[in-house]
Formats: structure tokens, sequence, C-alpha cells
């Protein structure tokens, strides 16, 4: 078992593509009414991940928008940027994606916090989970690739509101990228009813506490602040599942308008 819960996604094309295929084939969410804003779906690359990540994406299946912004905490330790990446083309074994080159200034121009720099992007980790995902569930797509270098909660409502303003009233999906890395009890139990609330002032003071440590805290803060930027009216965990032993834990929530 712990072997299994290690494996992580394959690397090449046609194994990848089959595995991402058949856990999107496999998931049954309810479906949701209305616009979907936002998404919460596990950072890790580990295959036991797949599951509660698929419950959120198979949700996207028919569904058009113009840009999805994708945004991860840095797996090159803390620096205090909030970066997008400066590549025309972001490359995966499916294929390379276009990230939207007036999307990203715009955000560069909304606060002077958002750069233009490569730094704490390109891993195994994070934004590199999620674009097999959204190639296989959405079509006719650019991307917009963020690493949050700290996740304090001033840069939480800067990159926040910064997206909820330049993609106020666009056709743009935002991904929050999220593990649980070690959670009390308690503070398990009060995360769904927070993000389900849309309390950005409690959600944020549970996760800089001790009750729950997140890798991605900040993404899932900036998910929800822009979405309620953009009129969010409802949010739902779909999934969620504690951490064991070295296996992070992992959450599946949306957040839409009807």
């Amino acid at each position: 078992m712990a072997i299994l819960n290690r494996a992580e996604y394959a690397t090449q094309p046609a194994p990848l593509r089959q595995q991402v295929g058949d856990l999107l084939k496999n998931a049954r969410p309810e479906p949701i009414e209305g616009e979907i804003l936002a998404v919460v779906v596990p950072d890790s690359n580990l295959l036991s991940a797949g599951p509660v990540a698929a419950q959120v994406y198979a949700l996207l299946r028919g569904r058009h928008y113009e840009t999805v912004l994708i945004v991860s905490a840095s797996k090159s330790g803390s620096f205090r940027r909030l970066n997008i990446c400066r590549l025309d083309e972001y490359r995966t074994p499916l294929g390379a994606l276009a990230v939207n080159d007036r999307v990203r200034n715009e955000l560069c121009d909304e606060d002077d916090d958002i750069f233009l720099d490569d730094h704490g992007h390109f891993h195994t980790e994070g934004i590199d989970v999620q674009l097999p995902f959204l190639q296989q569930s959405l079509r006719d797509f650019d991307i917009v690739p963020i690493v949050m270098g700290e996740e304090t909660p001033e840069f939480c409502r800067e990159l926040g509101n910064a997206i909820g303003e330049v993609m106020y009233n666009r056709r743009a999906l935002v991904v929050a990228c999220v593990d649980v890395l070690e959670a009390e009890e308690e503070g398990l139990e009060a995360l769904p009813a927070l993000v389900e609330s849309r309390d950005v002032s409690r959600l944020m003071a549970l996760l800089n506490s001790e009750r729950v440590l997140m890798e991605g805290k900040g993404a899932l803060i900036v998910a929800m602040i822009a979405a309620l930027h953009r009129r969010a009216t409802h949010a739902a965990v779909l999934d969620m599942r504690p951490p064991q032993g070295h296996t992070p834990g992992f959450v599946g929530a949306v957040l839409w308008r009807e």
C-alpha cells in the first residue's frame, strides 16, 4: 500500500494520457449549475491524489474558458515576489499551452509585487500537475502560471484582488494547488465549513495557525478572494482526505456563481 501511495503520474505522453483519462472517466461528481470561477485541487504529483483532482476537473468538461490562471506555492524556497513565468509556451507531455501575455502584463501593472520571473516555476508538482488534467477537460484556452514566493496575508490579498479585478468580466478560471501537510482533527473538521461559507478572514486565521499546515494555503485564499470579487455565490468541498504518514492530505473544492 505504501508503494501505491508514493506512485507518481507518468512522464510520457501515452501513459499519462491514459492515467488522467481513466481518472476523469471514473469521476462522478454531482453536476453544478452556474459559472465555475475557481477550483481547489491537490498540489501533489502522487497518483493517490488523482481521484480527488478528477472529481473537480470532471465538472469542467463541456465548459469554455479563455484563460486559466494556476496559482501554486513556490517549490524553490521563499522569496518576496509573486512570479508569473516568462515563457510564451508552457510545455507538458501532452503538448504546449500558450501563456497569455496580455493578462500577465495586466496583472503586473495591477500590483507592484507581481513580476515576470521564472524563479519558483517548473517543478513536478503544483502547476505542472494541473496542466494535463486541464488539457483533457477543456479546449482552446491559454494559461497564466503564477507562483507565490510567500503566502502571507498581504500577498494573498494583493494577488486575489488583482486577479479579481483583471479577470472580472472574462471567461476565466482560477486553479489553486493545495496539499494538507499536517492537521489536527478539529482543524480538519473546520476547514470545509469555512470554505463553503466563503469566510476569508476565519479561513486565513485557521491556515495561519498550527491546526492546519497547508502547502498552497495562499493559493486557496487567493482563489477565494478572486472568486468573491467576481461575485461567487456558492462553494462546495467535493472531496477531502486527511494526511497519512508521509502522504499529504488532499482537498477538492469548487467556487461558482449562479
